[in-house]
């Protein structure tokens, strides 16, 4: 009675290990493999908004290059070059990234799952920019201008009948705070829609620093032109568009980018000379906003 006993206990034992495995198994299938989903996800994520923000840059002007560089920077951030898939649509202001990669379960084999595909997909669009920080205490006129062509941004004391001469009143009024928006940048933002104060008088003198200090500052080789010129360079002006509302008010209608040749005379004879060109920067977007060639990238999926 006693033998038959030990055996019946034997056998539950036996029973009780081999259901404790399978719930082990089953357990570590759950766990080790959906970790190696959640990393596998997780690394297709991260490349992928990665790639779709570095080839967003180029557009709408360079689709090719948006694609070229989605690419390395893709692969750059552990994307295999097999797994990328990248489409430029609406015309060339919309980029998307996709990547699918094959996992390799280890212990859910045990329980009937061999593997799984896992996907990640990003979309990033360029549009007009509505709203900026770093502007510039400059204002132009809107105009039909054409793109890397040369314009004179602000206009000497002898240009203007009413005493504006170009310049904006941002943060305070004064030639000292005007010297300093324009030569850092305004640190508060600026959207279209914002009326705005106008500072009167020619402001030669702070013009002059501000602009020379920051053509000093452009080191870049080969030397920034229109054609070719680093994102980051201090030559580049953040011009907010504007048209007149008001006494001495005007409204910003948009932004565009002056890329700064020179600064010329003093006095009634100052100018500021350079280019408007096309290019991405940061700021808030407007889809349905009026295009100076300023664009801005969001990523919207």
């Amino acid at each position: 009675m006693i033998k038959k006993l030990i055996k019946e206990e034997k056998g539950s034992a036996i029973i009780l290990v081999a259901l404790g495995l399978t719930v082990f198994m089953g357990v570590s299938a759950v766990v080790l493999d959906a970790g190696l989903l959640y990393i596998a996800k997780s690394q297709l994520s991260n490349g992928v908004d990665a790639a779709v923000l570095a080839g967003a840059q180029e557009l709408p002007f360079f689709p090719e290059k948006a694609v070229d560089a989605a690419r390395v920077y893709g692969i750059a951030n552990d994307l295999r070059e097999e797994e990328i898939n990248i489409e430029v649509y609406d015309n060339d202001r919309i980029l998307k990234v996709s990547a699918e990669r094959n996992i390799a379960f280890f212990f859910a084999r045990f329980i009937g799952f061999s593997d799984s595909m896992v996907r990640a997909d990003a979309v990033a669009q360029v549009a007009p920019i509505a709203g900026v920080n770093g502007a510039v205490p400059l204002g132009i006129e809107d105009f039909n201008f054409q793109f890397n062509e040369e314009y004179t941004l602000k206009v000497g004391a002898g240009e203007s009948e009413e005493g504006w001469f170009g310049a904006l009143a941002l943060g305070g009024s004064g030639s000292k705070t005007y010297e300093e928006n324009l030569t850092d940048g305004y640190e508060g933002i600026i959207r279209v829609g914002d009326v705005l104060d106008v500072e009167t008088g020619n402001m030669s003198n702070p013009t002059k620093r501000a602009i020379d200090f920051r053509i000093e500052k452009c080191n870049h080789i080969p030397y920034c032109t229109a054609a070719s010129f680093h994102p980051a360079c201090p030559r580049l002006l953040k011009v907010p568009i504007i048209q007149e509302v008001g006494h001495k008010q005007v409204q910003v209608m948009g932004f565009a980018m002056f890329l700064v040749d020179e600064v010329e005379g003093q006095g009634t004879d100052n100018f500021i000379t350079g280019r408007f060109i096309k290019t991405v920067s940061e700021g808030e977007i407007d889809f349905d906003g009026s295009d100076y060639g300023l664009y801005g990238v969001k990523l919207t999926q």
